[in-house]
């Protein structure tokens, strides 16, 4: 990695108005990165190079495991952040090719992501990121593995309401549920024990909203998990950070992340604090982004992003199906 110092938004002449974004966990599928792989040398590379970091046949895992195998969180989350960075990767190849390149402004990522957005932004090595994410992973999978928790999206209540279900279905500090994602104004995603969980989700129905529970087998980003960021922030504190080479985004005050110390901050704090991902996104539109690019699977983000504001343009690369193959999908003329 290099060091490339404390980036400034300010130098709006040397960046595009694009964000690059990168989604977290949730966000894997059956499947994910193979047409990518197929069309792009440095997508095989990356997922050659991140199989042999992690010890784990990621290829088998991401095209040829199911949805089951697929959630278990100690592959999830190497798979999505590997897959995030084989797109990243296949799109800087695709755009040389063609003389070209995006510039971002920013970068950002929900959750998971903000690790795909350390690579991106040169902060961490790819390397890094994924040895960390093991860590990461076993983490929380071993609290699941002696607590049953989980997580669950609450459609149609605002943030107040939904945190005051979450108030009134705690019942004791090891049966208790908080938000952990507000992705868009009236959709909250809550996390903590089930029991906690089915009763926020019986009460939300009550008030005519629908509870949905997610496809992950992990609880993440609220109190819960104090003991488990307490021992993450040990790990990776022996961790390289670089500053960026411009700023991302911070999940947890939307602030912008432009040196090492305040990266190494937000990954310190991160599985404890909520994402805020509405803020996320109105913040980077108030630095003059118009465009988002969703760098990985699936197309969660973008579509958000597109609910956020109308005003802006945000596309999926793993929405490409046509030639060039990630790229065929990016909107602007010069990053063709």
């Amino acid at each position: 990695m290099s060091d490339p110092g404390t980036a400034s938004i300010d130098a709006t002449s040397d960046t595009d108005a694009t964000a690059l974004v990168f989604p977290g966990q949730g966000s894997q599928a059956p499947g994910m990165g193979k047409l990518v792989h197929e069309h792009s040398e440095a997508a095989r590379l990356t997922f050659e190079e991140a199989s042999d970091y992690t010890g784990i046949d990621l290829v088998k895992v991401c095209f040829d495991a199911d949805a089951e195998e697929l959630a278990e969180t100690r592959v999830t989350q190497p798979a999505v952040v590997a897959t995030s960075v084989a797109f990243l990767r296949a799109m800087r190849e695709k755009l040389a090719d063609a003389g070209e390149r995006v510039r971002p402004r920013l970068f950002g990522g929900h959750s998971l992501g903000m690790f795909s957005a350390a690579v991106a932004s040169e902060a961490m090595s790819f390397r890094d990121t994924l040895l960390v994410i093991l860590e990461r992973a076993r983490l929380m999978s071993d609290f699941n593995a002696d607590r049953p928790v989980g997580m669950a999206s609450i459609l149609g209540l605002e943030r107040d309401a939904v945190e005051q279900i979450c108030e009134d279905a705690t019942r004791s500090p090891e049966d208790r549920v908080d938000v952990a994602n507000h992705n868009l104004e009236t959709q909250i995603v809550i996390s903590g024990d089930v029991s906690a969980i089915e009763r926020a989700m019986e009460r939300a129905r009550d008030l005519q909203a629908r509870a949905i529970r997610l496809k992950v087998k992990v609880s993440s980003h609220t109190p819960l998990h104090y003991d488990q960021a307490e021992e993450f922030t040990q790990i990776i504190k022996e961790i390289p950070i670089d500053s960026p080479t411009q700023p991302i985004v911070s999940n947890i005050t939307s602030e912008l992340l432009e040196s090492a110390a305040e990266v190494r901050r937000e990954f310190e704090e991160q599985l404890r604090s909520p994402v805020y991902w509405t803020d996320n996104v109105q913040r980077m539109e108030s630095a003059g982004v118009d465009t988002y690019i969703e760098v990985g699977p699936g197309h969660v983000l973008s579509r958000m992003v597109k609910r956020i504001s109308t005003q802006l343009t945000a596309v999926s690369l793993d929405d490409a199906r046509e030639e060039p193959i990630p790229i065929s999908v990016l909107p602007h003329p010069n990053a063709r």
